[in-house]
């Protein structure tokens, strides 16, 4: 298995050569395969997915009174369900989301205009969804961008009949659709008002479905009692892309016409059950069968489930409850204010009641057409583990070496190290705790953990699934549940757990370092860049943030021209070495001291069973993207110290003798330059590169230090001749 250190530091030259970087082609995630219950081929994959999500509730030059309450909330909800594989089965960087300030003029151009356009092809989906609000002057209407001046939304807003003309001339793309939630208000201006804005949807070209949230002279409206507090439209349309809009026939694919019918109708009721009006329309030419997303209740179905959905109106005896319906965490609940959970698809369903420290509560609870079913949550008792199961999971623990988190950055040890049998035992330990008690989620995390250092890839996936199926709320769980779905190869999956474990905390810096390392693996260095930022801001000390953010740079410094671009990625990639190098500078004995972070097996190889290993190999990592920097800042002699540096934490790694032959190479000719005839760089360089090719002849770098090595064989004679300075 290659080692990780290799696949970052190479992946300059992978990622140029094998795949895209942000915006471009990425595979097709193959979802369903097999028959639709009138014979149909279901397709294997979804077409592949591309989609801009904007969502704006607060204005840079609105009054307070013009603000809107969830257009936000709402973008972040798309978000999820696109990327859900029971959902759109969109690739998470396929999906770019302009969120309140984000969401500039300049950022919505740059997104519509360029990036959609250059990514899209022929036989792909894209989705823009809008929510915010939207003007009309002179007849012309306008996207409210966030910067938008109210007196000139000419000039700072975006053009109704630009996007048209972007989707309809621009984007290439077979399946388009526009979603939009812009008729608010009628107070902005004189010539905006409800009828006006959606007069301007209507003039949109027809090459593509034009989905909007009412007609005219309605208003579009958010209701906070609606879930976490939706807008109506957007709430549908989540609950109808996690498969409740299967219905016509329920067959495993989400169609357009599914979709929009499904929308429509429950919107209409739930409204009209509140005496208000609210009808979402659709425009444009679109094919009905047009495919939108997945959902696998159908798949096999001997007959077609009922057109119409029911909802669960749920409550609870406790404040700070989450609510999971079918899984999917749905809002969080409270003494006294039932939670509304309308447009479920009429059959059964699961709830589920999660209060930290308590025995979450399950019902079953069948839904029917038309109707509320009342679901009764109660969380009583305390949390109780058998003692046995504590007994056995503390030994386990203290074989581990400490009661730790996961997350924690570093973590004291004795001066012994743990040993594989150490392991081995703890191992046992843990599973014997999770058999005396089935629902000890510690023991179910402590046994994922220990499995990650055991390298039982799919033990630890077991372990950490079983330990949030325990307890959803787990967010330790699920970060490091994505730790080994990223080392595993599984980017798309971790971003999902990652997204969800956000939505839960918020604040966990941890969380987005590893979305960012996530991002990485898939090329995408402007959001791997965003997520570090972001995971910096909530904790400077997040030293994971730093390496992924300087490997990210370097990447985005190794794709520019030569010239002050590039020096300055290489500049700022150098700096943010230096700093992880720094934070990870622990001044007392490594042997007392690990940073196990978010990728359980380290940076390096999968084979330790200590984690002094797993420390080294981070910190050659380090040295060597600081190697990578000062060769291309020709600083040679700078480099040189750093992939030594490198060498001494890992000796076994081929790409660092391979960087380290470059920087010799690159020392003689400097000194050549000079006068000098330093043979002795030149043989230096040679060892290396055949060190490269001994410890791993199948590798790029090892075909390239070949051809170097060819070339010193051949010339080094007569350099020795002229005789070495």
């Amino acid at each position: 298995m290659l080692r990780l250190t290799c696949i970052v530091f190479l992946g300059w030259m992978a990622h140029a050569q094998g795949s895209q970087s942000e915006g471009g082609i990425n595979n097709r995630d193959l979802i369903l395969k097999g028959l639709s219950k009138d014979g149909a081929p279901i397709p294997e994959a979804m077409p592949r997915g591309y989609a801009l999500v904007i969502g704006i509730a607060k204005y840079q030059k609105l009054d307070p009174s013009e603000y809107l309450a969830f257009p936000e909330s709402d973008a972040e909800a798309m978000y999820r369900v696109l990327i859900s594989q029971e959902g759109g089965a969109f690739p998470a960087e396929n999906v770019h989301v302009l969120k309140g300030s984000q969401a500039t003029l300049a950022a919505i151009r740059r997104e519509l205009e360029v990036w959609l356009p250059s990514v899209a092809q022929p036989q792909d989906r894209v989705v823009v969804y809008f929510a915010g609000h939207g003007f009309v002057k002179g007849g012309r209407g306008y996207l409210a961008a966030w910067d938008i001046d109210p007196r000139q939304p000419e000039i700072s807003g975006y053009p109704m009949d630009t996007l048209g003309d972007v989707l309809a001339r621009r984007v290439k793309a077979h399946w388009k659709v526009l979603l939009t939630d812009a008729c608010h208000s009628g107070k902005i201006s004189a010539e905006t008002n409800n009828e006006t804005v959606d007069a301007q949807f209507s003039k949109l070209p027809r090459d593509f479905l034009t989905f909007t949230a009412t007609t005219a002279r309605e208003q579009s409206f958010e209701d906070p009692k609606l879930s976490t507090g939706f807008g109506l439209f957007t709430y549908f349309l989540v609950q109808g892309w996690k498969g409740n809009a299967d219905n016509d026939p329920c067959d495993g694919v989400i169609t357009a016409s599914e979709l929009v019918a499904y929308t429509r109708t429950n919107v209409e009721r739930y409204a009209r059950e509140r005496n208000v009006y609210q009808t979402p329309r659709e425009s444009g030419d679109y094919e009905p069968t047009m495919p939108l997303g997945m959902h696998r209740g159908c798949v096999g179905a001997s007959s077609a489930a009922p057109s119409m959905q029911g909802a669960a109106v749920i409550e609870t005896n406790m404040d700070n409850v989450q609510i999971y319906v079918d899984g999917n965490l749905v809002g969080t609940a409270f003494a006294g204010k039932p939670l509304s959970i309308p447009g479920l698809a009429s059959g059964p369903h699961t709830v589920e009641g999660v209060r930290p420290g308590y025995e979450p509560d399950h019902k079953e609870v069948v839904i029917a057409p038309g109707q509320q079913a009342p679901v009764s949550i109660r969380i009583r008792y305390v949390k109780q583990v058998k003692k046995a199961a504590q007994d056995l999971n503390s030994k386990g623990e203290k074989l581990l070496e400490t009661h730790r988190s996961s997350l924690n950055l570093i973590h004291i040890e004795t001066a012994q190290h743990q040993s594989t049998s150490d392991l081995r035992q703890a191992q046992q330990f843990f599973a014997q705790s999770l058999s005396n008690d089935s629902g000890y989620s510690t023991a179910a995390f402590n046994l994922g953990q220990v499995d990650q250092l055991l390298s039982d890839e799919k033990g630890s996936l077991e372990a950490y699934k079983r330990a949030i199926g325990i307890d959803p709320s787990y967010t330790d769980a699920r970060l490091q549940y994505s730790a080994v779905l990223i080392e595993n190869g599984d980017a798309d999956e971790a971003i999902r757990q990652l997204t969800e474990a956000i939505r839960l905390e918020p604040s966990n810096d941890q969380a987005y370092s590893m979305m960012s390392r996530a991002y990485w693996d898939k090329g995408v260095w402007a959001k791997c860049i965003e997520l570090a930022d972001k995971a910096i801001s909530l904790k400077p000390s997040n030293d994971q943030a730093h390496l992924w953010r300087a490997d990210a740079v370097r990447q985005l410094g190794a794709q520019e021209k030569p010239g002050p671009a590039r020096i300055g990625y290489y500049t700022q990639a150098r700096q943010d070495y230096k700093t992880f190098l720094t934070l990870t500078n622990f001044t007392t004995p490594i042997y007392d001291w690990f940073a196990f972070h978010f990728i359980g097996f380290g940076l390096g190889s999968r084979k330790h069973a200590d984690r002094k290993s797993a420390y080294d190999s981070q910190r050659s990592s380090g040295f060597l993207g600081l190697c990578l920097c000062d060769q291309r800042l020709d600083n040679p002699l700078q480099a040189r110290d750093d992939c030594q540096r490198a060498q001494k934490y890992d000796s076994t790694d081929p790409i660092v003798y391979f960087e380290l032959g470059n920087v010799y190479r690159d020392l003689y000719n400097v000194a050549l330059d000079k006068g000098q005839n330093r043979c002795d760089y030149l043989v230096s360089a040679r060892d290396n590169y055949a060190q490269t090719i001994k410890l791993n002849r199948d590798l790029e770098e090892s075909r390239h230090a070949a051809a170097y090595l060819d070339a010193i064989d051949s010339k080094l004679p007569a350099v020795k001749r002229r005789g070495c300075s």
